[in-house]
């Protein structure tokens, strides 16, 4: 690998991967303390998170169409395109919050028809309502991180993440338990907290892009009205599939954690355990794949395809690398995860055979993601889609049910299932990375 490549992409990355575990570390937090007063709040927890989180993934998906067109501005000189795709992507922010909200709203309805007991629906009802104020200052807030990512500035964005994360867990304790006067809301009150938390990331990232005189040039030619149609269908085109692609996902594991509902409350709180880990350690490759979105992207706005590949090649290398550690540790020290938890043997040994097969899917999952960051740098974000589709719902879902409920392995065999959409996935998406890149590789010779 390239020296220079590996140092410019961590640079990047680095404050990236940071911003990622950031956010994800709200929700260990939430899952810890919620965790110390029972199996039934944390179910309630897990089972927003699954429904809640489900809808605003498809939306950040759908907002990561700012990668490939902020970061080709970017590569191109265009400096003034980056700010003025901003603008639109906060427009399609605002345009995509009113119907998530009115969906999230009728989260009572959806829980009963996924046959979930009375006593999960009251709980995760409540908890996914509150969620649901926070639902516009978090696609605000995914625009401004994206478009500071594709100008290479992602630091900030880490700051703030790390910030909200102390008050997180200060409001946690403060709402969850009752602390300083405050009612013990529960689960409720860690929906309250990361409410109250997004809001202040939106604040706090908000001030810094529109307060600092080296951003002033992005910003110059943003027109407060009317935005412009072509830009926002562009972003519609690319952000749509993509979002799709990202919800598939999400939904195929939430899915994953009703048909656990199913099968008992043990196994769906040792679920949320073992996959709030495995989320964890998905939060590097995640951020390598951010990082090889931008750097395609500006790669490709020079007109420099082996630059292209390079990024690709560094991007899969290192965050694959990070996920082949993470498997040897969860394989070789899993009860040690899973006690940071917990401590009732039932649910330690349920989140330890859980996240044995966790480890066995880390690869997979890093590959998976980081080729699709790649491509969406290239623009390609319709075969993904396509792709998450079949791997996800057609192959890896229906496989981990005929084990989990035919074949008698109950919660592994689910797990299993969701092994297979991932390394499907991950294969198809590489090669396909490779063949796009000779294409346009090729093009680029006929040109001369």
């Amino acid at each position: 690998m390239d020296r220079l490549e590996i140092r410019d992409t961590l640079h990047l990355a680095i404050p990236v991967v940071l911003a990622r575990l950031g956010g994800i570390a709200m929700g260990i937090a939430d899952t810890i303390m919620v965790g110390r007063i029972g199996q039934e709040p944390l179910s309630a927890v897990a089972l927003g998170n699954a429904l809640s989180f489900t809808v605003l993934v498809a939306c950040l998906g759908t907002l990561t169409a700012l990668d490939p067109v902020v970061s080709q501005a970017f590569g191109a000189g265009r400096r003034d395109e980056c700010g003025r795709a901003m603008h639109h992507g906060a427009f399609l922010a605002l345009l995509l919050t009113l119907p998530t909200m009115i969906l999230l709203f009728q989260a009572r309805s959806i829980l009963d028809l996924l046959g979930q007991s009375d006593t999960l629906v009251g709980a995760t009802t409540e908890y996914v309502h509150v969620i649901n104020y926070g639902v516009l200052p978090f696609l605000l807030y995914v625009v401004l991180q994206q478009f500071m990512q594709g100008i290479s500035r992602a630091r900030p964005a880490a700051v703030v993440v790390i910030v909200a994360n102390v008050l997180n867990i200060f409001a946690n304790w403060v709402l969850i338990y009752g602390n300083l006067g405050a009612p013990a809301l529960g689960a409720t009150g860690s929906a309250w907290a990361t409410t109250i938390c997004r809001w202040s990331m939106l604040l706090m990232l908000a001030a810094y892009v529109f307060g600092r005189h080296h951003l002033r040039p992005y910003l110059t030619r943003i027109p407060p009205w009317p935005p412009d149609r072509r830009l926002l269908v562009r972003l519609t085109r690319l952000g749509l599939p993509a979002g799709l692609q990202f919800g598939m996902e999400v939904g195929v594991f939430a899915s994953a954690a009703m048909l656990m509902g199913w099968i008992g409350t043990l196994e769906l709180a040792g679920h949320q355990i073992a996959i709030n880990l495995c989320s964890t350690t998905f939060m590097v490759p995640l951020g390598f794949s951010s990082t090889a979105a931008v750097r395609v992207g500006q790669a490709l706005g020079r007109r420099d395809v082996a630059g292209a590949r390079r990024a690709a090649f560094t991007a899969f290398a290192l965050g694959v690398g990070f996920m082949g550690m993470a498997a040897v540790a969860f394989f070789t020290l899993p009860e040690l995860f899973v006690r940071i938890y917990t401590s009732e043997p039932e649910l330690v040994q349920m989140g330890v055979s859980l996240l044995l097969v966790g480890a066995a899917f880390q690869l997979f999952d890093g590959t998976q993601t980081i080729a699709i960051g790649a491509l969406r740098g290239a623009a390609d974000t319709r075969f993904p889609m396509l792709v998450a589709f079949v791997a996800y719902w057609l192959i890896g879902l229906p496989l981990g049910y005929l084990l989990a409920f035919h074949l008698d392995l109950g919660p592994r065999g689910l797990w299993w299932g969701l092994m297979c959409g991932l390394a499907l996935v991950g294969i198809t998406l590489s090669i396909r990375f490779h063949l796009r890149v000779r294409e346009q590789h090729l093009a680029a010779l006929q040109a001369m």
